[in-house]
């Protein structure tokens, strides 16, 4: 390993990883990883389109959503009555499926750390984003 790369080139290329991996993941059931996050979102509890949308900001635009809405929707695991999500029952047992494999990823992301190493790096990139985020809103 290379510890004399930045830490965005190591976020960014995490982030690439993550992205593909994901993408393989639930490539099976002929998905992309934005389906994933709508279903994670709605079994979640968050039953309505904002809030889905609210939570996939950073990762979906408003177009991009409404196709993996529609898409969902086409394969009978979601329905929507005006803008209240809800999983079907085959959606729910697409989202147990999906949340077994999407599980067993994770684990091979974090394989090697101890549960003290993976949420001390956790807590380390979150303060970077709250010191990033402070600083663009001009707190210095």
């Amino acid at each position: 390993m290379d510890g004399r790369r930045p830490v965005g080139w190591w976020v960014r290329r995490l982030d690439e990883l993550l992205e593909q991996g994901l993408d393989d993941v639930v490539a099976a059931e002929g998905l992309g990883r934005r389906h994933w996050q709508v279903l994670q979102s709605v079994a979640e509890g968050q039953a309505d389109r904002a809030a889905v949308s609210a939570s996939l900001a950073s990762f979906a635009g408003a177009g991009e959503l409404d196709g993996v809405l529609a898409d969902l929707g086409g394969r009978g695991w979601l329905t929507a009555e005006g803008e209240r999500l809800q999983l079907t029952a085959d959606g729910r047992t697409a989202h147990a499926r999906l949340a077994a494999a999407v599980g067993a990823f994770r684990r091979s992301v974090a394989a090697g750390m101890t549960e003290e190493e993976y949420a001390q790096t956790v807590a380390g990139l979150a303060r970077m984003v709250a010191n990033l985020e402070r600083t663009r809103a001009g707190g210095g």
